[in-house]
This record gives structure tokens, sequence and C-alpha cells, in this order.
């Protein structure tokens, strides 16, 4: 399994869940972009982002700066894109309207009072319960939807501190992305209002994104398919 950025491993299907979070939750004016963790997640949550909406420029904040220099000269090449090193967090998500984040951090990466009004967050780093990458400020103000409520309360530190903090209850989760898909739940209802989606990943995402890549090679008669 690959690591990347502070060290989180790379699940190929995060890219694609967190572009339909942030077709359905983020601002439809969104053009700017922080991204924490210049791994390969780092550059699959930029890739999925300006798949889904007029993304003008992008940021990107690593704790070994190398990365980070490496990441802006692939992806600014790669999606056609100014792609800037945040010499801060501070510097990073002042200016963003997303924000996604996919590192391996014990403690919140930015300072709550640094984020925007409206700014939609994919949180796809804090899959263990000791893990935290967004200020339960921004947690506790924010709407907060997840891949799956089960898994989530289970693995995601992002929102179990704030519960084993008695900061908020298990009904501060909004709902699940599949239950906005489905029109069951309304997804942004102001331009002011934060948006979060918590991902700690899900094996039918993979199933579904090894689907989609078999499908492809198929059509392009790539690879050699073997029989179990």
């Amino acid at each position: 399994m690959r690591r990347d950025g502070w060290g989180i491993p790379h699940c190929p299907a995060h890219g694609p869940a967190s572009g339909l979070a942030t077709d359905l939750l983020a601002r439809e004016d969104a053009q700017t972009v922080a991204i924490f963790g210049a791994g390969a997640q780092g550059r699959t949550q930029l890739e999925a982002v300006c798949a889904v909406r007029q993304i003008q420029g992008a940021w990107v904040y690593d704790t070994v700066p190398d990365r980070a220099t490496a990441f802006v000269t692939e992806m600014s090449e790669r999606l056609s894109l100014p792609v800037r090193v945040a010499d801060t967090p501070a510097d990073a998500v002042r200016q963003a309207d997303v924000i996604s984040t996919a590192t391996s951090s014990s403690s919140p990466i930015f300072d709550a009072a640094d984020i925007q009004p409206g700014v939609h967050i994919n949180a796809v780093g804090a899959f263990t319960p000791q893990m935290q990458e967004i200020p339960t400020e921004t947690i506790l103000r924010a709407k907060v939807v997840v891949d799956h409520r089960e898994t989530g309360l289970a693995e995601a530190g992002d929102l179990l501190i704030p519960i084993q903090q008695g900061l908020m209850s298990e009904s501060h989760i909004y709902g699940e992305l599949g239950e906005i898909t489905a029109g069951l739940k309304p997804a942004r209802t102001s331009p002011e209002e934060i948006t979060v989606f918590e991902s700690v990943g899900l094996a039918v995402q993979d199933v579904a994104a090894a689907g989609v890549a078999l499908e492809r090679a198929r059509r392009q008669r790539l690879g050699t398919e073997v029989v179990f």
C-alpha cells in the first residue's frame, strides 16, 4: 500500500468520492483550492475538485517543502493550472473555497479562524480514532457529511475526538453522501454554510473504481486478463 504526504495510505477511490462531495456540497462559484499533503492522495484530490468546478488556482502545503515543490511542478503542467506552494497553512486556507486534507496528522493542521465562510472541506486523512486534521471548532460549525455513518463513528478521529470530549453528539452528522446523491437530503443550503465531507474510505468505493478501470482497459485493449 502506498503512502503519501504525512503518511496517509493511498486509496484510489478517495479522489472520486471527494469529487462527488465537492460537486454536491461546494459553492457553484468555487475557484480556489488548498491541498494538504503533497503525495499521490493529494494529487487525486486536486484532480477531483478540478473535474467538478472551474478552478482558477491552487495552493499546496506539506511538512516536507521539497515534496510540495515537486507537487507544484507536476500538477501545474498536468492540469494547466497555477499551483503554488503555501509557506504556512494559513496562507493556503485563507484563499481557499475548497480545502482537501490528506495527511496522517494527530492534531488539526490549520486554524479554524483562518477559513472563509462558505468553504467546503474534503477530509480524507483522519482514518483512525487518534488522528485529527480538522479543528474541532470547524467540525462544530459545519454541516458534516460522511461516506458511511457507522464506519465514520468507528474510525474518524475528526468526529470521535469532539464526541469523546463531550462537545458534540453523533446526531451532529448531517447524513451520508449517498443520501444526498439520492435526493433524500438537501446539499448546501446557503452560500455562507461550511460543509465537511469526512471520508475514511469504503471497500465498495474501491470495487467501483476498479470496475471503471477494468472497463476502460478492455475498451483500449490494455493489459492481460487472468482467470483465477
